[in-house]
């Protein structure tokens, strides 16, 4: 029976020396001199006669309706033998190593960047996600609490905002940073893996097949030469310009990645033997590769040694602190300016008014590279396993990928040096289509023999 009111627990009288006031089963309110009211629970563990006392907390803070509740739970684990003053002991533990998701997602980022376990790039793309789009929903949010309601939230907020690419990849973000909060013994299990791209019509989209003729890689080709053009006799204009067209032409010739050329460095260039030696920590699948640069590839990139002046890289423009590179989002940016797409109606301006390439159908730059492969196969009968490693792609078999280390370095060579002499012959000058087959298979024939 209960002998305590919630009226009794306000009135009750301040003595000189502290007492308590019996509220049964265990619950009692302590009263102190200063006028401080607490609840007590007092109890014996079986087999013990002391008495333990355990704070429940004040009663500023504490109703007696909660107290009571808190009691009868405290009860259950004394008569299965267990001290509830451990239990709490653990949870306090349990509550003071939990963390916020704007913790994880700082911890979680920084060991793989030290890690190596992705790029630069694609570490900056996780920051970039989570700063916009995922960051306020999520940031405050202790991880032990979070459930599939607050992903889902934070996802479909950027459904409806159009982003769907985006969503897919946020998806992506959630599942590597709570798979990381995980094996830390964070959390118990990872509410993203419950949670699937199609929850959100963020189901990837259908991959892109477009492939750039001859004829537009020339027109390509010669829009660039035209874009330095029009902007000599302006310094700094000039540099950008002869910087990044040159960047999209070792596009064209080499099939890399944006990101890699954009952030290509002397240091991996060999151009007497004509070798360009990309490092595993720029590529995408981490694995070491090296590109065979033609005698067009070459003179370009020779061309560009007094802009780039005491700077490492490549295509550095002298725009950058401590001798940066131009981004990988320039080049889609100088796309957009010969497509007139740009968004910046002085950038579609740029160009004598004009966009040269306006009326070839939508292209990006990563096209270009599917492009050049596409041509090593179609126009110089390149076997599509030496194109794969030509690319740097991993082979999809993981047996193949285990057991099959060829490179066939001298297949890939002879194939980049005859695209390098078709480009040079039909891309970058005027086509004499019948003298320039017959120097390729001259080319091939020698590579065959």
């Amino acid at each position: 029976m209960c002998h305590l009111s919630a009226k009794a627990v306000v009135k009750a009288v301040i003595r000189e020396k502290e007492y308590k006031l019996s509220d049964g089963d265990g619950l009692y309110l302590r009263v102190r001199p200063s006028g401080a009211r607490s609840f007590l629970f007092c109890f014996r563990l079986p087999n013990d006669r002391r008495i333990i006392r355990m704070t429940l907390g004040s009663t500023s803070s504490l109703s007696l309706k909660v107290a009571r509740s808190k009691t009868a739970e405290l009860r259950k684990l004394v008569v299965e033998g267990i001290d509830p003053r451990n239990v709490r002991s653990t949870s306090k533990a349990l509550n003071s190593q939990a963390i916020t998701m704007q913790t994880l997602f700082e911890g979680w980022i920084e060991y793989v960047k030290i890690a190596g376990e992705v790029s630069p790039v694609w570490a900056k793309r996780h920051e970039d996600r989570w700063r916009l789009h995922l960051k306020k929903p999520l940031e405050g949010l202790l991880v032990k609490d979070v459930d599939r309601s607050h992903l889902s939230g934070a996802l479909e907020a950027m459904t409806r905002r159009g982003t769907r690419e985006e969503t897919r990849k946020a998806l992506t973000t959630l599942n590597l940073m709570l798979d990381y909060a995980l094996t830390r013994h964070s959390i118990e299990h990872n509410p993203a893996r419950l949670l699937k791209p199609k929850d959100f019509a963020a189901t990837a989209n259908r991959p892109r097949d477009r492939v750039l003729s001859l004829q537009e890689l020339r027109r390509l080709w010669k829009a660039l030469e035209q874009a330095m053009v029009v902007r000599e006799g302006i310094s700094s204009s000039a540099t950008m310009a002869a910087v990044t067209a040159t960047a999209i032409m070792i596009l064209i010739l080499t099939g890399a990645r944006r990101g890699e050329v954009a952030g290509m460095r002397f240091d991996e260039l060999n151009l007497e033997e004509g070798v360009w030696l990309l490092p595993a920590a720029r590529t995408k699948n981490r694995q070491a590769h090296t590109v065979y640069l033609s005698k067009l590839t070459i003179q370009l990139l020779q061309n560009l040694k007094p802009m780039a002046g005491k700077s490492p890289f490549v295509f550095d423009t002298g725009r950058y602190a401590e001798h940066g590179h131009i981004h990988e989002d320039t080049l889609t940016g100088v796309i957009a300016r010969l497509r007139g797409t740009a968004t910046r109606s002085k950038k579609k301006k740029e160009l004598n008014g004009s966009a040269p390439l306006a009326d070839i159908a939508s292209f990006s730059v990563h096209d270009i590279r599917r492009s050049a492969a596409t041509a090593w196969g179609e126009h110089l009968k390149t076997a599509p396993h030496v194109i794969e490693t030509m690319l740097n792609h991993q082979p999809l078999n993981k047996l193949v990928a285990t057991y099959q280390r060829a490179v066939y370095a001298e297949e890939q060579k002879a194939a980049w040096l005859a695209w390098g002499r078709m480009v040079e012959a039909q891309i970058a000058s005027e086509p004499n289509e019948e003298a320039q087959c017959k120097r390729i298979n001259e080319d091939l024939s020698v590579f065959n023999t």
